[in-house]
């Protein structure tokens, strides 16, 4: 199922998100994992709240959180859809994406980062960000790869413009 523009087929308001949305999302923390479930979505009207919690590892933030902000702009035919990933209280990445495949990063926390020079790593571990990017490819024209998620992968492969 394709997720498309609001009023043309399927909008994401329609569709059962937790269904689509990975079930749990593991992070990479400065060298510890932390696997994060899936809580209650909420959907308002220009933003939909993905929530996901750690209620096993002490000293970690219990949550991580997608926020996913939808722009209808109806003079295009593309979503734009824009993410900020919240770990705890922190803002860890903040980016947009367009089709096909353009990634827009605003922020990041990880290597080589111009927002944060401590070298703190947050990264998704490669199966959590598969399938972050398996839910990104739902909506329509949408076509990414782990490539162009370099920035939120646990390598240190990559370097920003």
């Amino acid at each position: 199922m394709r997720i498309k523009r609001f009023n043309e087929g399927i909008s994401i308001y329609q569709v059962d998100l937790k269904r689509m949305m990975p079930n749990q999302l593991t992070i990479n923390q400065s060298g510890k994992e932390v696997t994060y479930k899936i809580g209650e979505i909420t959907k308002n009207f220009d933003m939909i709240q993905c929530p996901y919690v750690n209620e096993e590892i002490w000293g970690f933030a219990e949550t991580l959180e997608l926020d996913l902000y939808i722009d209808n702009n109806e003079n295009d035919n593309e979503i734009k859809l824009s993410v900020d990933i919240t770990l705890g209280d922190a803002m860890v990445s903040e980016f947009s994406l367009e089709a096909p495949n353009k990634v827009s990063i605003i922020q990041y926390t990880s290597y080589h980062s111009k927002t944060d020079q401590s070298n703190t790593v947050f990264a998704f571990t490669d199966n959590s960000l598969q399938d972050l990017i398996d839910f990104f490819n739902e909506f329509q024209g949408f076509r990414f790869s782990t490539s162009d998620f370099k920035f939120l992968d646990m390598r240190d492969d990559y370097t920003p413009n």
